[in-house]
């Protein structure tokens, strides 16, 4: 893998690690100081050199949130995510805030040709497209198609969400209509269509009887059928059309 870098991954690290890198021309301003003095890119450096790199980023993300402008800790950041973790999106982001934050134009030379190795890593990571790639141009259009795959993805994504809203809206709607229709129901077997104040109770037909026979059992008569009925006109179309298991309103 060290052989394909052109630039010198060791080198940059070598050069931040024993403070000899200089990323502004002349005496270092005083967030400079600040930052190279800090304990933990003090301690960053001390790791680097003992190869423990977890532990330097560990330390160097600490620098960089702690300080408005770490360009050395950014420069060191990225060189061990490309080199050493594997990582060439999170190393071009740090070697990108390194250029911004740097006014040594040598030093951001070396940081564009590791940027420029680091798209190249990134594009090797799809077997699809390994070796496609022979100069800028060529990665430059692979990553844009890249691109457009996936804004076409997430189109469809956002398609789908639509569809998924519109179906939880129609099922709400059944379900409202279920709580309806089992709250009118509900409402015709405990209520008479007569009187609101009326008594009465509810009677489960079984097999063999007549609103006659039903009307002895609860009236001790059979001439209450037809009140029966009528109190139950809604569902009963017919004075013999009973069915077993059928609930009639006694009133």
């Amino acid at each position: 893998m060290y052989e394909r870098y052109s630039v010198g991954v060791f080198f940059c690290l070598f050069l931040i690690a024993f403070g000899t890198s200089g990323c502004k021309m002349g005496k270092p301003s005083d967030q400079e100081s600040a930052e190279t003095s800090d304990k933990n890119f003090i301690l960053a450096t001390k790791y680097i050199r003992d190869e423990l790199f977890d532990d330097a980023v560990h330390c160097l993300n600490d620098v960089v949130r702690s300080h408005k402008n770490s360009p050395e800790s950014s420069l060191l950041l990225g060189t061990i995510y490309l080199d050493k973790k594997n990582d060439p999106v999170t190393a071009i982001y740090f070697l990108k805030k390194y250029m911004d934050e740097c006014g040594n134009a040598k030093q951001t030379q070396i940081a564009e040709q590791l940027i420029d190795t680091a798209k190249k890593e990134f594009l090797r990571s799809f077997p699809a497209y390994n070796g496609i790639a022979q100069n800028e141009a060529e990665l430059m259009e692979i990553l844009k198609s890249l691109k457009n795959q996936n804004a076409a993805l997430r189109q469809q994504m956002v398609t789908h969400r639509q569809k998924i809203s519109d179906y939880e809206t129609k099922i709400n709607a059944l379900q409202n209509t279920l709580q309806s229709v089992n709250k009118n129901k509900e409402n015709l077997v405990s209520h008479s269509p007569h009187s609101q104040s009326e008594s009465v109770t509810v009677h489960r037909v079984e097999d063999g009887e007549t609103l006659s026979s039903i009307s002895d059992k609860y009236y001790g008569t059979s001439n209450g059928w037809q009140k029966i009925f009528e109190a139950n006109s809604a569902t009963l179309k017919s004075p013999k059309n009973l069915r077993v298991g059928q609930q009639l309103i006694i009133p």
